[in-house]
């Protein structure tokens, strides 16, 4: 306990603590651990634990979100694998932890959270710019083979998140209006707004625009009303909508042009090259309107590359797949024959994009959503016609996650497999069921529900969406606008993501829910304590 005369010092102790893991979400997992040894230690320090106890005791909210904690100890019973089930805790902490803290902690004032979230969004748009100027050149240069992966703190799922909960921090700073803002300040948020779009655009975040867009349609939908003028309201929902229908046209067009197929194959196909040369046409995987495994003459592929590349052609391109299938694509998605006279037509920069493992054309034109797109036509494409082998396919590898995760849930419907077993019954489905997934893509279910229902049953999953949801029905109705946005933004990504398997998601979960839940304020108190 610190002497008397320095006492004084535990809420700001307390407030660095949080400040610690503002700063950490978007930067370091090492900030994000000393953050909670942090406001954990100078909870200890500080002393006076008769009367935090009595404020935890009466705190419900506090109580309910800390059992999310304890629904993980029960089905450690009847876990074979003690060291994931430690892990598993491990990781967990912070859903412990903050709410503990941050609930039996008498409440900062208000301008201090106010702050805090400045500063959050300060720290996303600073790590977007540094991985922009980082990453982006990084994978210009090849160095990095996946465009996400400029994404150089932590998972670019988690970061989108991030910077989803950062953007509609800013709109609401900036038209809500919760406190005063200097017009720099506000300029300055519009200005990061347009920069976080822009940027996950470059990352090929579908997920975090999918994110956006649903709880933002529904901000839109339900909070504009009560905030904004009814004209206004629906001037903005009108051109939301809007945009929306204009991009599923033009994604409606491009998905049309890529399926349908060139007029080339509307009557009999050549069965030899100019050089007299059989070709083999199977007409099944099709991209760009082209089928891919239609006018191929490997012989003729063998000798033509030879004399343009140093690559072999059954080597492997800069990202590890096999030139020979990157030279097909590629030269399928420019209409071009698989043959020397396909070839021969290929640019110098055509030749290293089949190098660096660009397999479309479309792929070095386009880049952002378009692009990623593009790859998800491919993916579907390929699964339709019954293709194997699609790992580092996202797509089809989540609908593999997801099957085998309900699979297993079904057999274990009502104790589930145990939360340190997950991994193990997931590994023994995959080679049980002989999986076309390779072993380095065994991963688990990439839904945080059915990860639940799996580690504990159905009866674990209903107790974890109890306690996650009832604390925000308590307070939806005083708790300030970015705890609904910040709910809606977990509950979405809990659909594709096992947001509480990393220490990033969890601490971003745990972190944020405790945060907003326990820094309601007026608009008036806050105004009086946020200097301009």
């Amino acid at each position: 306990m610190l002497p008397k005369q320095l006492r004084f010092l535990h809420p700001y102790l307390h407030a660095t603590g949080l400040l610690l893991m503002v700063v950490g979400l978007p930067f370091s997992m090492l900030l994000m651990s000393l953050s909670q040894f942090f406001i954990g230690g100078n909870w200890i320090l500080e002393g006076d634990y008769t009367v935090k106890w009595k404020r935890f005791r009466s705190n419900k909210i506090a109580i309910m979100l800390c059992c999310l904690f304890l629904l993980y100890l029960p089905t450690t019973l009847w876990s074979s694998n003690a060291d994931e089930s430690l892990k598993v805790l491990r990781i967990n902490l912070p859903l412990l932890i903050f709410p503990f803290v941050i609930g039996s902690s008498k409440p900062l004032p208000s301008g201090w959270y106010f702050n805090l979230m400045r500063v959050f969004v300060a720290s996303v748009v600073l790590s977007t710019v540094v991985c922009a100027a980082i990453g982006l050149p990084q994978w210009i240069n090849g160095t990095l083979n996946d465009i996400r992966h400029i994404s150089l703190f932590i998972s670019h799922i988690r970061f989108a998140l991030l910077i989803v909960l950062a953007i509609f921090l800013c709109i609401w700073m900036v038209f809500y209006q919760p406190f005063r803002l200097a017009p720099i300040e506000r300029v300055a948020y519009i200005l990061a707004i347009i920069w976080c779009l822009f940027f996950m655009v470059i990352l090929q975040s579908l997920n975090g625009f999918i994110v956006l867009l649903g709880v933002g349609l529904l901000w839109l939908v339900v909070e504009t009303k009560k905030k904004l003028s009814a004209k206004t309201s629906f001037i903005l929902t009108a051109l939301c909508f809007a945009a929306i229908t204009v991009s599923a046209l033009l994604l409606v067009q491009t998905w049309k042009s890529y399926f349908t197929p060139a007029t080339i194959y509307n009557g009999a196909l050549p069965e030899r090259s100019r050089a007299g040369n059989l070709y083999r046409h199977q007409l099944d995987l099709i991209e760009n309107g082209y089928y891919i495994n239609s006018f191929v003459c490997e012989t003729e592929l063998h000798a033509g590359w030879a004399s343009c590349s140093n690559y072999g052609l059954d080597s492997s391109d800069l990202k590890g797949h096999s030139i020979k299938t990157t030279l097909i694509r590629y030269l399928n998605s420019k209409g071009l024959s698989k043959d020397a006279e396909g070839i021969k037509q290929l640019t110098k920069t055509d030749i290293q994009n089949i190098e660096n493992g660009i397999a479309n054309v479309k792929y070095a034109g386009l880049w952002g959503l378009r692009m990623r797109f593009y790859q998800l036509m491919y993916e579907y494409s390929f699964y339709q016609q019954g293709g194997k082998n699609a790992s580092g396919h996202s797509l089809l590898m989540k609908w593999e996650f997801w099957k085998t995760g309900l699979n297993i849930l079904l057999e274990n419907p009502i104790m589930g497999v145990g939360i340190g077993d997950v991994p193990d019954a997931f590994r023994a489905y995959y080679q049980k069921n002989n999986t076309w997934l390779t072993q380095d893509w065994w991963m688990t279910c990439h839904n945080q529900y059915l990860y639940f229902g799996v580690a504990g049953g159905i009866p674990l999953l209903i107790l974890f969406l109890f306690f996650f949801l009832t604390p925000a029905f308590k307070i939806w109705r005083t708790s300030i606008l970015p705890f609904k946005l910040f709910l809606g933004i977990s509950l979405l990504a809990m659909t594709t993501e096992d947001m509480l398997t990393t220490q990033a998601g969890v601490s971003f979960v745990a972190f944020f829910y405790s945060f907003f839940a326990f820094s309601r304020f007026s608009k008036e108190e806050a105004q009086n304590a946020v200097a301009v």
